[in-house]
């Protein structure tokens, strides 16, 4: 059976990880759709350097095209499902504590309003 990508949506119907991706350049878009398809084709056999566990049920996907370097946070729901949580382009070397703090604040959310 196969797992699914899912973007998280908030009260209002915004999904912050799509828009994100949207916002990005077609290239750099194109990169980041790729390594989401590696993830659901490969879900849990998909490993570092792509994959890199956060803390708890909290993911970090791991895109990288030219000189940026782009992170989704993502969880895993039932169902098969990968929630994604939050998006960035990365510009320091450690992922910073708001944006970890982002992604568990919508994973509650989202397991919240189930």
């Amino acid at each position: 059976m196969d797992w699914h990508i899912v973007f998280y949506k908030d009260k209002f119907g915004n999904e912050p990880v799509k828009t994100f991706i949207l916002r990005q350049p077609y290239t750099a878009r194109a990169e980041i759709i790729h390594v989401l398809d590696l993830l659901h084709k490969l879900n849990f056999s998909l490993g570092f350097p792509y994959v890199k566990k956060i803390s708890g049920n909290v993911w970090e996907l791991r895109i990288k095209y030219s000189s940026n370097h782009y992170r989704i946070l993502y969880f895993t729901a039932t169902n098969r499902n990968f929630i994604l949580l939050h998006a960035i382009r990365k510009t320091t070397n450690k992922l910073p504590q708001g944006d970890i703090d982002i992604a568990f604040k919508r994973m509650r959310d989202h397991l919240n309003n189930l």
